[in-house]
C-alpha cells in the first residue's frame, strides 16, 4: 500500500458483509499512533460499537508493520502539557478497544512494537505472521510502557512482563503462540487473509449478544479480586449474565433453531430484535 496523504487518511475503514476492518495507514512511518490516528480510531471504534451492519471488526496495518506503537517525532517528552495530553488520548483509546462490545481480530501484517502491543492485547483473535515479531522497546528510549501495562501485565504474568519491558528483546510470533498470547502464525500473506477469513466466519455464526456479553462476562470474572465483597460482585454479576441470557430474544431463536435442526442466522439481527420470525438458514 503507498504511503498515507492528503487524500490518504491516516487509518482506513471498509465495512463488508457485517465484517469492519481499521487498517493503520502510516506505512512509512511503521503505522506509529500520532494525535491524528489516535482521533480517527477513537472515531471510527465508537462509530462501529453502535453499527448494526457491524458483527466483526479487524485491526491491521498497510506495508510491511503492524504497530511501531507512539510517534516519538509527534513532540518532545519534555513537553508536559503535551504529556499529559497523550496519556489521557491514550488512556481513552486502549480503554476503547478494551471495552469494546464486539469481537476484535488482530490481522498481524509484521512487527509489533511498543503502544502497537497494546493494541493487540486488547484484540481478541490474533493472527500474525510468522515473520513478524514483538518488542518492548520504550525501555531502550529512557521511556516505559506506562499505559499499555494495564493491558499486557494481567495477561502475560508479573514474571514475563518484566522480562519483556526490562531487556525490551524481540520475541517472535512463533513464541507468542507458544505462550499463548497469539492465537496462530502463518507464513504467507494470502494465509493471513484466509486464516484471519476462517476466524471472522467462525463469529459470524455466533449471536453478536451473545459475544458481547460474553466479553464483558471474561473481563468481570479475570478482574476478580480478593476478599468478599470481589467475589460477591463476580457472583451478582454472573447471575445477571446467566437470568439476563435466558429470556433474551436471541436465546429464543437459538433454542428454536436448535429444536427445529436449523443453523441460526445471526446476520438477521434487526429481525430478531424486532421479534420477527427470522428464516433459519440450513
Amino acid at each position: 500500500m503507498s504511503a498515507s496523504t492528503s487524500a490518504s487518511p491516516p487509518v482506513l475503514l471498509t465495512i463488508t458483509k457485517y465484517v469492519a476492518t481499521l487498517t493503520l495507514n502510516r506505512p512509512n512511518r511503521g503505522n506509529a499512533l500520532n494525535a491524528a490516528v489516535i482521533t480517527l480510531l477513537q472515531a471510527h471504534l465508537s462509530q462501529l460499537a453502535s453499527d448494526p451492519r457491524v458483527h466483526v471488526v479487524i485491526l491491521t496495518g498497510s506495508g510491511k508493520y503492524f504497530c511501531t506503537g507512539m510517534d516519538l517525532a509527534s513532540g518532545p517528552a519534555s513537553d508536559s502539557s503535551a504529556a499529559q495530553r497523550s496519556f489521557r488520548e491514550g488512556i481513552k483509546l486502549y480503554d476503547t478497544l478494551a471495552l469494546f462490545p464486539k469481537p476484535l481480530v488482530a490481522r498481524i501484517n509484521g512487527p509489533v512494537l511498543g503502544g502497537g502491543l497494546g493494541l493487540v492485547f486488547t484484540t481478541n483473535i490474533r493472527v500474525a505472521l510468522r515473520s513478524s515479531y514483538f518488542a518492548l522497546t520504550e525501555v531502550k528510549r529512557g521511556l516505559i510502557p506506562a499505559i499499555i501495562s494495564r493491558y499486557i501485565v494481567p495477561e502475560v504474568g508479573s514474571f514475563r512482563a518484566n522480562e519483556y519491558m526490562l531487556t525490551g528483546r524481540r520475541v517472535s510470533a512463533a513464541e507468542f503462540v507458544s505462550a499463548g498470547f497469539v492465537t496462530c502464525v502463518v507464513d504467507t500473506p494470502e494465509e493471513l487473509d484466509s486464516k484471519t477469513a476462517e476466524y471472522v466466519d467462525m463469529l459470524l455464526t455466533s449471536a453478536p449478544g451473545a459475544m458481547r456479553n460474553i466479553k464483558e462476562l471474561v473481563r468481570v470474572v479475570a478482574a476478580g479480586g480478593r476478599g468478599d465483597e470481589a467475589e460477591e460482585r463476580v457472583r451478582t454479576h454472573v447471575e445477571g449474565a446467566f437470568l439476563g441470557m435466558m429470556k433474551s430474544e436471541e436465546a429464543a431463536y437459538g433454542i428454536m433453531c436448535f429444536a427445529q435442526k436449523v443453523d441460526p442466522d445471526w446476520t438477521r439481527r434487526e429481525e430478531v430484535e424486532e421479534g420477527n420470525e427470522p428464516k433459519a438458514k440450513l
